[in-house]
């Protein structure tokens, strides 16, 4: 894909800001996706995943980590608030990382970003939940479970995507129009 003098990639801090956003808005639609895809995963999958872990990483992670914090037990209302703290968190950190990735290796943002998509479950999913002990190892979860929380990284990816072209292309505008004036 050649770009033209007038679509240049963005600069910070218009990256940064296209980044977050990027992270909000798919992470939203991630959780939406994840609802749907839900309906996917068998009762018999659904059971053998809650033999290995409570639920999904990603709704484990906040009220992991403020436990870790506070020290102390958390009241259901403060599960919800750690999990909407860490999905926020998790959005704008992975909404960041994607921008500069997808600035410094733009073959990652070819096909809605599936190049940076997969790999970015398994560095998810399978590495860093693990890892931190927030989730077992992919190998422990049955595939059902697996290919809707890849397909949640892969709604994630292709949404983050169209936000940055989406400001590229407005930003584009803006600068032709500034140039017309």
């Amino acid at each position: 894909m050649v770009k033209s003098a007038s679509q240049k990639v963005p600069q910070p801090p218009y990256l940064l800001l296209t980044g977050v956003a990027a992270g909000l808005i798919a992470g939203a639609v991630a959780g939406r996706t994840d609802q749907f895809l839900d309906r996917f995963v068998s009762k018999k999958q659904k059971k053998r995943d809650q033999k290995v872990r409570e639920t999904s990483a990603h709704q484990m992670a906040g009220p992991y980590f403020a436990r870790k914090i506070s020290g102390r037990k958390l009241s259901k209302k403060d599960k919800q608030r750690a999990t909407m703290a860490f999905n926020v968190f998790y959005g704008v950190m992975w909404g960041l990382i994607y921008a500069g990735v997808r600035k410094k290796a733009p073959f990652l943002a070819r096909w809605g970003g599936i190049p940076f998509g997969i790999p970015f479950f398994f560095a998810c999913d399978g590495l860093m939940a693990p890892l931190l002990g927030v989730s077992p190892t992919l190998r422990r979860i049955p595939w059902q479970p697996s290919a809707k929380e890849m397909g949640n990284h892969l709604a994630w990816t292709a949404t983050a995507e169209m936000v940055h072209r989406g400001a590229a292309r407005a930003a584009s505008a803006i600068g032709e129009n500034r140039k017309a004036s």
